[in-house]
């Protein structure tokens, strides 16, 4: 019961802060069969509170072949909102759709995400950091970042992949998205970057996987010019990552380098609340806007380092900026 009050206090947060939702707006709430109910319902009730009004779509489950991919009628709907807020459990296709990205890079809606999430991630962990914290923090690593040439990860663990920096695709989810275009999730911390054709090195991932959860032993990822070219150890978790990404349709792209920002969020081994946390690093395979995927998988990296041309910016999971 506790936890349902406390959601209440953070769907507050979110509504009239986090994604400052007026009245008359029109916010579509995207879930799924899994999906955590009783958040959806805290939401809506906040979002009528406010004088906006909302939909609720429920949409089938979906599995590795089409994760990136929204209903047809949900697709529609999306053009007359102004708000989007992706609740679905299975996949993290309010994110990643063709439909659902367009709409935000243009400019024509906001977006939240909160896929793969229950009634703990609004009452624990990353969700009670201080937000405006975050974004300050969020501004001057994305400010670093996008004047650098090249991005350069490394770990204790054997970490050490490069790729070439492209400002416009380097992009901040700070915990807001008050504008049209602005993206965000929730909870939330990260600067990220989806990259060009040109990532090479080695990955070594000691963190939670898309999915499966912690793997029994490190994942090793080796990436040529933009592409995973194999993958190994992990054991199921590791063979299960491979199976995808070696029989999906561009699941082998390299899609992503991010830096956590949040310090509230918990190393649990919870993909989506790990790759958050102040100090982690994650990479992702598969849909980037720029690449058509029917999947965008996330892989955390734990302490990493990372250097903008010759800058440190974290150092071991200590965040120097």
């Amino acid at each position: 019961m506790l936890n349902v009050i406390n959601s209440v206090v953070t769907a507050e947060k979110i509504v009239k802060k986090n994604l400052a939702i007026k009245p008359q707006e029109e916010v579509v709430i995207v879930a799924d069969s899994k999906s955590d109910l009783e958040i959806v319902y805290t939401l809506a009730g906040v979002i009528k509170s406010v004088g906006a009004e909302y939909t609720i779509a429920i949409m089938p489950d979906r599995d590795h072949s089409n994760a990136a991919i929204l209903t047809n009628f949900i697709n529609k709907g999306l053009e007359s909102a102004d708000v989007l807020i992706g609740l679905t459990s299975a996949s993290g296709a309010p994110c990643y759709s063709e439909v659902a990205q367009q709409l935000f890079y243009s400019g024509k809606v906001r977006s939240m995400s909160m896929v793969f999430r229950n009634l703990n991630h609004l009452t624990e962990g990353g969700a009670t950091a201080d937000y405006d914290k975050i974004a300050e923090k969020a501004s001057k690593l994305a400010s670093i970042w996008k004047k650098g040439k090249e991005i350069r990860v490394k770990s204790e663990k054997g970490t050490d992949i490069k790729a070439p920096i492209v400002k416009e695709r380097v992009r901040v989810e700070d915990g807001f998205a008050t504008n049209p275009g602005d993206e965000c999730a929730f909870s939330d911390g990260e600067v990220f970057m989806y990259p060009v054709a040109g990532a090479d090195g080695l990955v070594v991932l000691d963190g939670p996987i898309y999915r499966f959860g912690l793997p029994m032993g490190p994942v090793k990822i080796e990436v040529n010019n933009g592409k995973a070219i194999s993958i190994e150890g992990g054991e199921e978790a590791g063979n299960q990552l491979k199976e995808i990404v070696f029989s999906t349709k561009n699941a082998d792209n390299f899609a992503e380098f991010a830096i956590g920002l949040n310090p509230q969020s918990f190393k649990n081994g919870d993909f989506e609340e790990e790759k958050k946390a102040l100090g982690n690093v994650h990479f992702a395979l598969g849909k980037t806007p720029v690449v058509y995927s029917p999947i965008h998988m996330d892989l955390i990296m734990r302490e990493g380092t990372v250097e903008i041309d010759d800058q440190i910016v974290l150092e071991n999971g200590k965040l120097l900026v």
